[in-house]
């Protein structure tokens, strides 16, 4: 793989646009889910978790960059990572609460908790080793769909396929960037996997349509 694919990979499955990937396939599957938004309700969704996730994580990292704080966006020393994982927690968090405002199917402020368990995780790993959140936010959004298709029976098979080609390449890509070691990689994939599997399949037995 080129070095300039194997970047453009990892900006194209950056971890911080993965949940906003998860609500646009959700929105767009063959599922009943995906009609008990209405198109005012999914845009304010949409923006809820764009800002939350992806805008807002997104400046403070520029923030610290420009502080000096990390020596670049991609943060590749370990130590570089924990002030950017504690705040981007908390915009996870803030985004969950705003969610849960909403009259929504609570699958999708799950969705955003999970991942925030998911970065908790990664923080404390990151505390004596190096994990891929890449990997990790990829896995978890495996583990979403999986879970999701197992509570609702739903076909998501196509999103699957997709997910599973993506992080095949994204974990390609990061070795290829000399990143992560393949254990950091296989570790990340499986952690947000289970982490997020497990937190929407068991939170949302019982009553699980509406919070």
């Amino acid at each position: 793989m080129p070095i300039a694919l194997a970047r453009f990979i990892s900006i194209i499955f950056q971890p911080l646009l993965l949940s906003c990937y998860g609500v646009l396939m959700l929105m767009f599957s063959e599922t009943w889910l995906a009609y008990t938004v209405f198109p005012q309700l999914r845009n304010a969704l949409f923006l809820v978790v764009l800002i939350s996730t992806f805008i807002l994580p997104a400046i403070t990292v520029l923030m610290f960059l420009q502080r000096g704080s990390i020596k670049s966006i991609e943060m590749r020393e370990r130590t570089e990572r924990h002030w950017p994982y504690i705040t981007t927690l908390l915009f996870y968090i803030a985004g969950w609460v705003l969610l849960n405002k909403l009259p929504l199917p609570r699958i999708f402020g799950n969705m955003v908790i999970g991942a925030a368990l998911a970065i908790l995780i990664a923080f404390i790993v990151n505390l004596k080793w190096k994990i891929s959140i890449h990997m990790m936010g990829l896995g978890g959004l495996a583990g979403l769909f999986f879970a999701t298709a197992t509570l609702f029976e739903f076909d998501l098979a196509l999103p699957l396929i997709v997910i599973s080609i993506a992080a095949g390449l994204t974990g390609a890509a990061r070795l290829k960037l000399d990143a992560h070691t393949p254990a950091q990689v296989y570790v990340g994939f499986l952690t947000g996997f289970f982490v997020e599997w497990i937190f929407v399949y068991i939170y949302n037995l019982g009553p699980y349509f509406f919070a």
